[in-house]
C-alpha cells in the first residue's frame, strides 16, 4: 500500500504538472475521467481511485492492528474496509467437525501443533479468498468497471 501511495504521488504531481501530458491522459484514463481537464487534486484523490485496502481481522486479531491498517489506508486515501471473516472460519471449523466429529483447538487452548498450525493456515487462506472475492467485486460496489489487482501483506 505504501508503494502505491508513493505512485499516486509521483503520477499527481506528474499530471498537475503538465496537464496535457501522456501521465495526466493515462491518469483520466485510468480513472475513467471524461472531462479532458480532470487532474487528481491530491494523491488521496487519486488513490481513492486505484487503491482498495481492506483488514481482514478475526478474534484473535488486535484492535492496535485494525487502527494501524485504519491509519495507514487514510493517510495515503485509499477507499478502505473492515473484514471480519469469523463467520468464515466458524463455517469451516464446523464443516470439519461434522465430517470428523473432531474439533481443533489452539495450542494455547490444549491443541498440539498440528491443531495449531492448521487453525493458522485456514485463517490466512480465508483473507486469500476474500481478497480475490472482493476485488472481483468493489469495482461493481463502487459503480465502476473493470477489475483490482490483488496485492496481499502478512501482519500490518
Amino acid at each position: 500500500a505504501t508503494i502505491v501511495g508513493c505512485m499516486t504521488k509521483m503520477v499527481t504531481t506528474a499530471s498537475q504538472a503538465d496537464p496535457t501530458g501522456f501521465v495526466a491522459s493515462e491518469c483520466r484514463r485510468v480513472c475513467r475521467k471524461e472531462d479532458n481537464d480532470w487532474v487528481p487534486k491530491s494523491s488521496k484523490e487519486l488513490a481513492n481511485h486505484v487503491l482498495h485496502t481492506s483488514y481482514m481481522g478475526t478474534v484473535n486479531s488486535s484492535q492496535a492492528t485494525k487502527s494501524r491498517a485504519q491509519r495507514l489506508a487514510g493517510s495515503i486515501g485509499s477507499y478502505h474496509i473492515s473484514i471480519e471473516i469469523d463467520i468464515v472460519v466458524e463455517a469451516l471449523l464446523k464443516m470439519f467437525s461434522i465430517v470428523t466429529g473432531k474439533t481443533p483447538r489452539y495450542s494455547s487452548q490444549g491443541g498440539n501443533m498440528s491443531e495449531d498450525l492448521a487453525l493458522q493456515n485456514i485463517q490466512a487462506r480465508v483473507r486469500m479468498v476474500t481478497a480475490y472475492f472482493f476485488a472481483k467485486l468493489l469495482s461493481w460496489v463502487r459503480g465502476r468497471s473493470g477489475f483490482l489487482l490483488v496485492l496481499g501483506s502478512a501482519n500490518v
